[in-house]
């Protein structure tokens, strides 16, 4: 949008066609509502899909691998907001929500349908291709189109109408808990039921099968005697498509107990598009996802013996926004992760939040045989295992200290594009921070370490109950501080102009949403040049 302005489109008073891709559909609708458009109308462009397109022979879907043209991506703009930051509970005040959620109508279509308002606008405004590098490539070219920017001529108009219905209806999230032995230490597993069609193939049937394949199997066991040793919680959420309802406000009303107890929140919203293995964490829990997917064989077995770990190129992203892990991470503090199997290069185009993600999909082309359904509950349920069963809880401090570091040389970059002087921003403080919490953080695992050898080749006779219950107290304490490692980095009022996010290393880009941004405070305090965002409280020492 800045683009345009600077290009002097006009834009006050016009409908916007946008393609999805890149930022967060809701931040896109925002930007054209501040800038006085007046509706938007957004598609997917086969430009999304690579190699696997119409135009390079492929047959579309049902018939083949292709998108199928008349394929609808729907999607929230804004989440719940007449309750934030407490659960929305019968009786409760609901805030107003003027100027929080849009007042302009915005709807998704196909790009077959966008086909007609793109050729309409050919020779209208500059091409797309004469700006920077943001504005490249485009999939209907073949079709004829020239993605010319605009504005259409008078005659053209296009008459939108998005009627929605506002209500404050009932949402249903299903909890299951199995006691351990340990009350106050919790390890909650969570996925989405809601879909935005009948059947939701993926998103997000393919990871409510894992869950309850994991409930079933975690059952079985109970039924034998086992019990676990930390507390698991199985969450079925309601109302994630339509902003993250059902998991936000349940966090939002168990807050204070998720910030004694949570151990790790693991997430699974789409478990298998394809064959490709992706994550995104804490660092807290690197190692952990490193290991579980090392224990676990690959479908794909060219080379005998292969692990997921072993195809997986071990890229873990940091965390955004989009699934339930969202309020456990970003509001409570709780070390989370998301991960699935998602599309290959050139595997077949997963048709998100369509009518045409189904279970004919997925059987067809998402993954035929179902192995990688079976796969992604095996990572789950063997990370959760050696989260719930460990006498150490299984985190690596460090890992969290270096990605701190990286972090920040993320930013350095960036910041000398900044209009503020370098005068003015010192980056000399989070250095030496960093360096101190680097330190620490290798003698606590090192300690952790040292526990774990105590406690494999520990031999105590009946009488020495004292050495048992110092090990115990030990052991206790690095718990407690691998428990509450993640919470330190919460602050209560809040980012700058987004006060419900708490968490100051990891939030949802301010103008990307789903992707994670690090440093959120001061990377937005140096793309705006807000000088306040970046000072130093003093003293430093």
């Amino acid at each position: 949008f800045e683009d345009l302005v600077k290009a002097n489109i006009p834009l006050e008073g016009k409908i916007a066609i946008v393609k999805y891709g890149r930022v967060f559909r809701g931040l896109k609708v925002k930007r054209a509502q501040e800038l006085g458009m007046v509706g938007v109308v957004m598609y997917t462009d086969p430009q999304e899909d690579g190699e696997v397109t119409e135009e390079n022979g492929y047959e579309t879907y049902p018939n083949g691998p292709a998108r199928n043209p008349s394929s609808v991506q729907r999607g929230f703009a804004p989440g719940d907001p007449t309750t934030i930051g407490y659960p929305s509970k019968p009786g409760v005040p609901r805030q107003d929500v003027t100027g929080v959620i849009p007042s302009i109508p915005s709807i998704p279509i196909s790009y077959a349908d966008a086909l007609l308002i793109l050729l309409s606008l050919n020779g209208h405004g500059p091409r797309a291709s004469s700006f920077n590098e943001f504005w490249q490539g485009g999939g209907l070219g073949y079709k004829n189109v020239n993605y010319n920017i605009g504005p259409s001529p008078p005659s053209l108009q296009i008459h939108l109408v998005n009627e929605q219905d506002y209500v404050t209806t009932p949402l249903w999230n299903v909890i299951g808990i199995i006691n351990g032995t340990i009350p106050d230490e919790v390890v909650v597993l969570g996925n989405h039921r809601d879909a935005w069609i009948a059947g939701g193939g993926a998103d997000p049937n393919s990871g409510s099968a894992a869950l309850n394949e994991l409930v079933r199997s975690f059952g079985i066991a109970v039924s034998k005697g086992w019990k676990p040793l930390r507390t698991i919680v199985f969450a079925s959420w309601d109302g994630e498509e339509y902003g993250l309802i059902g998991s936000t406000e349940w966090v939002e009303e168990y807050v204070p107990w998720l910030s004694d107890a949570a151990i790790a929140y693991l997430n699974v919203d789409v478990g298998c598009t394809g064959s490709h293995f992706s994550s995104a964490a804490s660092p807290l829990l690197n190692k952990a996802i490193y290991e579980a997917t090392s224990l676990v064989l690959s479908p794909n077995q060219t080379v005998p013996g292969q692990t997921v770990r072993d195809i997986w190129d071990g890229h873990i992203r940091t965390m955004g926004s989009g699934s339930d892990f969202t309020a456990f991470q970003d509001f409570a503090g709780v070390p989370s992760l998301d991960m699935g199997f998602g599309r290959s290069a050139k595997g077949a185009i997963y048709h998100y939040h369509s009518n045409y993600d189904s279970f004919h999909w997925m059987d067809t082309f998402g993954d035929r045989d179902w192995h990688y359904h079976a796969t992604i509950t095996r990572v789950w349920a063997v990370l959760a295992l050696s989260l719930i069963e460990r006498p150490i809880i299984g985190f690596n401090a460090t890992d969290y200290a270096h990605g701190l570091a990286a972090y920040l040389d993320s930013i350095k970059d960036s910041a000398a594009n900044s209009s503020l002087s370098s005068s003015t921003v010192s980056f000399h403080p989070l250095e030496v921070a960093i360096v101190r919490l680097t330190k620490a953080t290798e003698e606590f695992d090192a300690k952790a370490a040292t526990l774990r050898w105590r406690i494999r080749h520990a031999k105590f006779s009946w009488w020495q109950w004292l050495q048992k219950a110092k090990l115990y107290s030990d052991v206790q304490k690095v718990n407690e501080g691998y428990k509450y490692l993640e919470r330190q980095f919460l602050y209560p009022e809040g980012l700058d102009g987004r006060s419900w996010f708490k968490h100051v290393v990891f939030a949802p880009g301010k103008w990307t949403g789903y992707s994670g941004a690090t440093f959120p405070g001061l990377v937005e305090s140096l793309d705006e040049g807000n000088p306040e965002g970046v000072k130093v409280d003093p003293p430093f020492s």
